[in-house]
């Protein structure tokens, strides 16, 4: 699915011909089950679809690849061979930061080739497109495939509940008793994606303005106002943009009606109303119970279901570069080769570092948000006003980063009480970090949500089973 990057998920079957659809459903192969089927608008961007499966499925592993990779080369340099620098005030090493970042977005093109037993329902080549009569085989066995899965993935956008045959794949899922529902926003995967990219760039501009400029305080400063400031004024415009999405999702919610949902081909909407009727109790009325109660409450859920804005996750995820750059400055200023003489200092470092990444940006990008939606209640998300909030958020929000950082980081190196003493109040203050983090991001009570309500087991449809030529291999 993921081959090409994304080549299947950023086709659009409708624009292609009849030799090109059959190559297309050539992709797919003959399963008994699937573990997961995918449900998304056709008509949605592909590039956004790619990135989100991409970022769900391989991120975790990008992101330990990175962490691994950059600390290699750390060690490999330390030990056994320094490769070529650059910088005229501090020869600077890139090789951590680049070669764990490039390693991570590598995962993400091709670690779908370690993934090949995995298997996906994924519409456009699944179910064949050039034949009209394995088109309408597949399509009417959708139930069948449903039933067939482990799990339903929601590519998740603002037009998906005016969609007809999205409404009627939710409803097969909510009658299917112990299949779960993930919903993917593919906005906040998009946005995720770009502050990844920037917060790189600015690791990139940092260091190399560190190892060519005299004199620390000035570089920290260029640091901050470069790399912090845009970053978490951007968050607190996020923060505003994703509350109102939360806020269309929920009136979405609370106002549909499967009967007026959109469909390409008017004919088939009068299956599909059968379908839902045939699955809860001969009433859309009952469907659409189910979708503004216990579906509206699963989504807002996963979606708020923490203190802070976007779970712990996804805020680490756009910091994919902060521990390569980490191994990279201490490369720089030979931090393995000094840890012998100064073990306190160092290791007071070392575990600021890893607080920075795992700690310190997730939580101020998230205070960023918040305060981002609660200053602009109220006020449009555009015009003069919002753009003077959101850059205000950015500096308090980077001038109190700088004052964690002093705390955690400098603070402790003038502890009077020797470097054993230094090293605990670094421990402390970095504690405090760690028990905010888990604050934040700790999720509420899960809800049983979508196993409520008074709906019917779906039957399993007639006709062809859910052993058919609809497989997808998975990432």
């Amino acid at each position: 699915l993921f081959a090409g990057l994304g080549r299947v998920i950023r086709t659009q079957a409708g624009s292609l011909t009849a030799t090109q659809q059959a190559k297309l459903f050539s992709v797919s192969r003959r399963v008994d089950k699937f573990d997961f089927f995918i449900s998304h608008v056709c008509s949605s961007p592909g590039y956004q679809k790619y990135l989100t499966l991409v970022m769900d499925f391989l991120g975790l592993p990008a992101f330990v690849t990175a962490f691994v990779v950059s600390w290699g080369l750390l060690a490999f340099q330390a030990w056994f061979q320094e490769l070529p620098r650059f910088g005229h005030v501090l020869p600077l090493s890139l090789w951590e930061l680049v070669g764990g970042v490039v390693a991570a977005w590598a995962v993400c093109a091709f670690g779908h080739i370690l993934c090949r037993r995995t298997c996906c329902f994924f519409d456009c080549a699944s179910i064949c497109q050039n034949d009209p009569e394995l088109k309408t085989a597949g399509v009417v066995n959708i139930p069948a495939f449903l039933w067939a899965s482990r799990e339903l993935i929601v590519l998740w956008d603002e037009r998906y509940l005016t969609r007809l045959w999205c409404a009627y794949e939710i409803a097969v899922a909510q009658s299917i008793e112990g299949i779960p529902i993930r919903i993917l926003p593919m906005s906040v995967y998009a946005s995720l994606t770009v502050w990844q990219l920037y917060w790189f760039v600015m690791e990139v501009a940092w260091l190399l303005i560190r190892s060519n400029v005299r004199g620390t305080l000035l570089c920290d400063f260029v640091g901050g106002v470069l790399c912090r400031l845009p970053l978490f004024a951007m968050h607190a415009r996020a923060g505003r943009g994703f509350a109102d999405v939360y806020a269309d999702l929920q009136q979405q919610f609370e106002a549909f009606d499967v009967r007026s949902a959109a469909i390409s081909d008017e004919s088939d909407r009068r299956l599909i109303f059968d379908s839902i009727e045939e699955m809860f109790d001969g009433s859309l009325d009952n469907f659409n119970h189910k979708v503004r109660t216990t579906l509206k409450s699963t989504a807002m859920r996963s979606f708020t279901g923490r203190k802070a804005t976007l779970p712990y996750w996804k805020m680490l995820w756009q910091s994919l570069a902060v521990m390569p750059a980490f191994c990279a400055l201490w490369s720089t200023e030979g931090l393995v080769d000094t840890f012998e003489a100064s073990p306190y200092r160092n290791a007071e470092r070392v575990i600021f570092g890893v607080t920075f990444t795992f700690c310190g940006y997730p939580l101020f990008s998230a205070a960023a948000m918040e305060l981002g939606r609660r200053c602009t209640r109220g006020a449009g998300p555009g015009g003069a006003r919002a753009a003077l909030t959101y850059l205000g958020v950015g500096v308090l929000v980077t001038a109190s980063f700088s004052a964690w950082t002093w705390c955690a980081l400098t603070a402790p190196t003038l502890h009077l009480n020797g470097p054993v003493g230094a090293l605990l109040m670094a421990v402390s203050v970095n504690g405090l970090a760690w028990g905010a983090t888990v604050w934040a991001f700790r999720p509420h009570a899960r809800v049983d949500a979508d196993r409520a309500g008074p709906t019917s087991e779906a039957p399993r449809p007639s006709g062809v089973e859910p052993e058919s030529n609809a497989g997808q291999d998975g990432p």
